[in-house]
């Protein structure tokens, strides 16, 4: 046996309680943890004035995604009738609450439940709609209301496009004339005076409202009037009609929007 070995052999067996010298094991190599990517989420939505005045669009308290009434004679349909959208074209919106709420026709009025309902939507561009049967309490108020819509899911990606109104009164002009008004409620909602100001948007038949500012008393409630002109050069088709709509929309002192009214007007003579 060589030195070499007999020397390794008399350490090993040594019995002189001296430590044992070993090679320490590797470590293993640290691995990179990857992350996946985050989860895609649905956008349910539905038409929001709020967030269409905020952008500076043109905006209407006559939703494209809210039908109310009939035109032939301005009357209630039986039920309040939403379409929702899924905006999202990377994931589904499965179990999307729709909690429709009523109210008297006006700014500021308070709203009472008409029902809630699930609706599950494919990828973009899925939209479904809703029925909502109205009862006696809305059939009560004639045939103009405040519509309220709020949707939620709770993976949304986008919360702007959550909440849409609908309050809407037509006319005909071979019924009225070329210019008709309507009256409509305003409502200081709050236990505070407060100041309202009443803005007419962009229209093309001379809208205009009285009054344009008041200071209301905590929970007053006023009447305003929304007057419109249409112009002789609003000519329409031969048996046919031209839609033109006037729109007033409500603020407080601190720029909050209070709600909005249309007014839409038929010019068919």
């Amino acid at each position: 046996m060589s030195e070499r070995n007999l020397a390794a052999a008399a350490t090993v067996g040594r019995n002189d309680n001296t430590c044992e010298w070993r090679p320490k094991p590797k470590r293993p190599h640290c691995k990179c943890i990857s992350t996946d990517q985050p989860p895609k989420r649905p956008d349910p939505a539905i038409y929001s004035q709020r967030q269409r005045l905020s952008q500076g669009l043109s905006t209407s308290w006559e939703s494209p995604d809210i039908q109310t009434n009939w035109w032939d004679d301005w009357r209630f349909m039986d039920s309040i009738v939403v379409r929702v959208h899924n905006e999202s074209n990377e994931a589904s919106a499965v179990n999307t609450l729709v909690q429709v709420r009523w109210a008297q026709y006006g700014i500021g009025t308070a709203y009472s439940s008409l029902g809630d309902q699930l609706i599950s939507l494919g990828y973009a561009p899925d939209a479904k709609d809703l029925a909502f049967p109205i009862n006696d309490a809305v059939r009560a108020l004639g045939n103009d209301v405040s519509i309220e819509v709020r949707i939620s899911h709770p993976h949304d990606k986008v919360a702007d496009n959550n909440l849409g109104y609908q309050a809407i009164h037509g006319v005909r002009t071979s019924q009225v004339g070329k210019t008709p008004s309507k009256q409509f409620a305003v409502v200081n909602a709050s236990a505070s005076t407060e100041t309202i100001t009443l803005v007419v948007l962009g229209n093309d038949i001379g809208g205009a409202v009285t009054p344009t500012s008041r200071v209301f008393a905590p929970g007053e409630q006023i009447t305003a009037t929304l007057t419109t002109h249409v112009p002789a050069s609003i000519v329409p088709p031969a048996g046919d009609f031209i839609l033109k709509e006037a729109t007033v929309v409500g603020y407080d002192s601190g720029g909050r929007l209070l709600g909005g009214v249309t007014f839409l007007v038929r010019v068919d003579s």
